[in-house]
């Protein structure tokens, strides 16, 4: 929506690190930052947060808010300040890899998750041939359903039918 003509899609992005240098008080203050931050855009109207930590690897001197921290705090955020169901989250962090971290973040709140970084991977694999005659699309397109069908399965498991009814529910 980059041409601001579909209000109903006006996305932020948050950045999800925090300064090393600081320690665990630069943590705890870069996440209430966030919070304010989330709470902001979505006064402004936002309804889509895009929580990321994409960059990480650029600059030592940040480092990447743990994922399943950032969008637990920011959901609960949202719940306490009754604005929750005004934005989906949309968690966009290099430390997801397997089925198991995607229910997690589902299940803390997010709407959808991008694994950039294990994409990214897959797709080095691939280019490089370690993946056999696979190209690099495929393999990111088989990783992608391999962990949908795994939180399905998951949620199969726990008796639950929606994703609508597992996001968020913290089981």
């Amino acid at each position: 929506n980059e041409d601001r003509d579909l209000p109903g899609f006006a996305a932020h992005v948050v950045d999800g690190r925090y300064r090393t240098a600081g320690g665990g008080q630069a943590l705890r203050d870069r996440l209430a930052e966030i919070k304010a931050e989330v709470s902001g855009a979505i006064g402004a109207g936002a309804t889509i947060i895009v929580l990321s930590d994409r960059g990480a690897a650029e600059d030592p001197s940040w480092a990447p808010v743990p994922s399943l921290l950032l969008t637990g705090a920011v959901h609960h955020h949202l719940i306490g300040e009754r604005t929750r169901t005004r934005a989906g989250l949309v968690v966009e962090a290099g430390d997801v890899r397997e089925t198991h971290h995607v229910a997690l973040l589902i299940g803390y709140g997010a709407a959808a998750v991008c694994p950039y970084l294990a994409i990214q991977i897959i797709g080095d694999m691939a280019r490089s041939g370690q993946l056999g005659a696979v190209t690099g699309r495929k393999a990111a397109e088989n990783l992608i359903k391999a962990l949908g069908k795994g939180v399905l399965k998951i949620m199969s498991k726990m008796g639950v039918s929606t994703v609508a009814s597992y996001t968020g529910a913290q089981i």
